[in-house]
């Protein structure tokens, strides 16, 4: 490690008499403490930061942003000597520590600062494992600018840069602050005239905001029913995340109720059965589900009349996100460690406003991300960063949660900041998609469908139709073979042969559809196929814009989305454990698979249990029983009625266009046997 840091210290080919001034400050975090992902502490090497030497034993190093608790030392380096440190005090502004080493650092020159005006600036940073510095000239109020909303002049600088006089005396240092500007001219602060608080008082500062969040953070577990196997969607059937029926959350208590950011779905909150919160003493209480969003992942809760003591909620800070320019910023970050959330608070700055998509306006927090390869700081904006970030009171002046949509098919959405007054109304019950509730089980399978079936768009097909700019690169758009009448389709004049591009909502950027596989073993097109489950995701009553192509042109037309009338994965049913068999009604597309009018009889075979009587006999999945024991058939509770406490049945069967006559032996009635138990219990 040692020849490592020895090459980092290594200037570039610029002039500079401050080179012996300038030594490394090495911030080793500790392993396996600092929560996800740290994958510093794990490849044992520190964070790097030029530390300017303002006596032998004293550096100045711009805020690294990280608390006493998550590190295992400090050190400051220079040439072969290395020693250990620690923070002494904090500065406000800029945005720095002091770090006190043990002992003098041997060799090291400190800065002499002077008042004076700059003629020069030396920029420190990084280039892969080397530490160089640039020199440039300064002009007069450079970096100055003006906000055009509030009329406040700023001067943005540059980080670790180290300010000189024409006789070449330091006169300041900049370390990439946004800082205001006064009487029309930045005035240029003597380090030694920088304002400062002891290490600790500024810890105890950090831990009353953790302790204000973690008074109004709690963890809870959400309980969702477990699905019905033979309802359970035709993707879902084979997945292992299908049968994972509790979600852990963190709550946070703002105002008078609870918001829950989950990745919670419309399926999934249909089968909530409750969400219960464990407070700081050990007490735990069911939350009362309020609604969830409708464009964003996050459910609403409010908290029982008996344990609202429990909880002491976070307030939203008043005002425009210009009043917060300037002002201190606390930016905090949750995790759920071992059940417990457990927040760290970090300070900041607010510098300016960010326009978020809606034209809303946040306060902007500059925050710095740090690469783990080379420990260079680049800016980056805090919703990457932090849950959220509170102002000096330590109320909520910016929010972050992720969208429930994304352009995206491959990946989540990123947290975005939301402005408080969208927050203060989703609190408020507005925003909330009702039809994102729980309900009974029969009223679960709320499908929304666009009412359309279609094949790939294929390149063959492409040539065909003249429509080979619609072919994507890794996947084809669904082209529409039908649309049934009075559907969502139909009513927004979708026709066959035309292309499905993509689709949005609000101000979100477009998503690319694709017809994707269909997971079902049915002979005719499944409803419940990937067009119709993404447009699910927008509930019912949710208006999208539909983009198409038609004749080689492009069109757009507004879809309002419906629920999708009964169907084949979500039609009544009936099982028969003594057969082994279960049955459906037959829905819409199976008649029009089978050219059956609505008068027809019969009842779909839904599954079959191997090796039982229905399985020896040759049943299978997908073929018709139209009669039973030369009667016909009309509905699976027709079908139940028929063949309860009978020994001796013969089916009709239908065969795609093939009808055969099927005896089954049935001993002994396990339906009959299943009720005596149940009776007996």
């Amino acid at each position: 490690m040692t020849s490592t840091i020895a090459a980092v210290l290594i200037a570039a080919a610029v002039p500079s008499d401050k080179l012996s001034s300038v030594a490394l400050a090495a911030y080793w975090y500790k392993k396996d403490e600092r929560g996800r992902g740290d994958e510093i502490s794990e490849q044992a090497k520190p964070r790097r930061f030029p530390a300017f030497a303002i006596s032998e034993d004293t550096f100045l190093v711009r805020d690294p942003m990280v608390r006493a608790r998550h590190l295992d030392r400090i050190e400051i380096v220079f040439g072969e000597d290395r020693v250990p440190a620690a923070e002494s005090e904090r500065i406000a502004s800029p945005e720095a520590v002091v770090l006190k080493a043990e002992r003098p650092v041997k060799g090291i020159a400190p800065l002499e600062f002077r008042a004076g005006e700059p003629a020069e600036k030396e920029v420190w940073s990084w280039m892969g494992d080397t530490l160089v510095v640039k020199s440039s000239g300064v002009g007069t109020n450079e970096g100055v600018c003006v906000s055009a909303s509030t009329g406040r002049a700023f001067r943005q600088g540059a980080s670790n840069a180290l300010y000189v006089d024409k006789e070449r005396n330091p006169v300041w240092l900049d370390f990439g602050e946004r800082d205001e500007v006064v009487d029309g001219k930045f005035a240029y602060v003597l380090p030694s005239e920088w304002k400062r608080i002891p290490a600790d008082a500024f810890e105890k500062s950090a831990a009353a905001i953790e302790r204000k969040v973690a008074d109004a953070t709690f963890p809870i577990l959400i309980r969702l029913d477990s699905e019905d196997k033979d309802n359970r969607r035709s993707y879902r059937r084979y997945s292992d995340d299908a049968a994972k029926n509790e979600v852990d959350a963190i709550g946070y208590a703002i105002g008078g109720r609870v918001i829950v950011p989950c990745k919670l779905g419309g399926e999934e909150i249909s089968r909530l059965a409750k969400a219960e919160a464990t407070f700081a003493d050990g007490s735990r209480t069911n939350l009362v589900f309020a609604g969830a969003l409708a464009e964003w992942n996050a459910v609403i809760f409010d908290v029982p009349d008996a344990f609202k003591g429990k909880v002491k909620p976070l307030e939203i800070a008043p005002g425009a996100a210009e009043d917060f320019d300037n002002g201190v910023a606390w930016l905090v970050s949750v995790e759920d460690e071992n059940g417990s959330p457990v927040a760290t608070a970090v300070r900041s700055r607010f510098d300016g406003v960010d326009l978020v998509r809606g034209a809303g306006l946040v306060p902007s927090v500059s925050t710095v991300k740090v690469d783990d390869d080379d420990g260079f700081r680049r800016p980056s904006s805090s919703s990457t960063t932090t849950g959220f970030v509170l102002d000096a009171e330590g109320r909520i002046a910016v929010f972050s949660l992720a969208r429930r949509f994304t352009s995206s098919r491959w990946s989540d959405a990123d947290p975005e900041n939301i402005t408080t007054a969208d927050l203060a109304r989703f609190l408020a019950g507005e925003g909330v998609n009702p039809e994102f509730a729980p309900r009974r089980e029969e009223d679960r399978n709320r499908l929304v469908w666009l009412g359309v079936e279609s094949i790939e768009l294929t390149s063959a097909l492409a040539r065909e139709k003249k429509a080979q700019s619609f072919v994507k690169k890794y996947s084809e758009p669904p082209y529409v073979t039908e649309v049934y009448p009075g559907s969502p389709a139909d009513k927004a004049g979708i026709k066959p042969g035309d292309i499905l591009v993509a689709i949005r909502i609000g101000s979100e950027a477009e998503r690319e559809l694709e017809q994707g596989s269909d997971y079902s073993r049915s002979l005719w097109p499944s409803v419940e196929n990937s067009i119709n489950m993404l447009f699910t995701k927008f509930g019912v009553g949710a208006k999208v814009t539909l983009v198409y192509a038609r004749d080689g042109q492009r069109h757009e037309t507004l879809v309002a989305l419906e629920a999708a009338p009964v169907h084949f994965e979500n039609a009544p049913k009936a099982r028969n454990r003594s057969l082994g068999i279960v049955v459906r009604d037959m829905t819409f597309e199976v008649r029009k698979f089978f050219k059956f009018d609505d008068k027809e009889p019969g009842v779909v075979i839904s599954k079959v249990k191997p090796g039982s009587p229905a399985n020896v006999a040759g049943l299978s999945t997908c073929e018709l029983v139209t009669e039973v024991n030369g009667e016909k058939v009309f509905g699976a509770k027709d079908f139940a009625a028929k063949v309860k406490g009978k020994k001796d049945l013969v089916f009709a069967v239908r065969h795609l266009a093939q009808t055969r006559m099927v005896k089954i032996h049935v001993e002994p009635d396990a339906d009959a046997k299943k009720d005596k138990g149940d009776k007996a219990k």
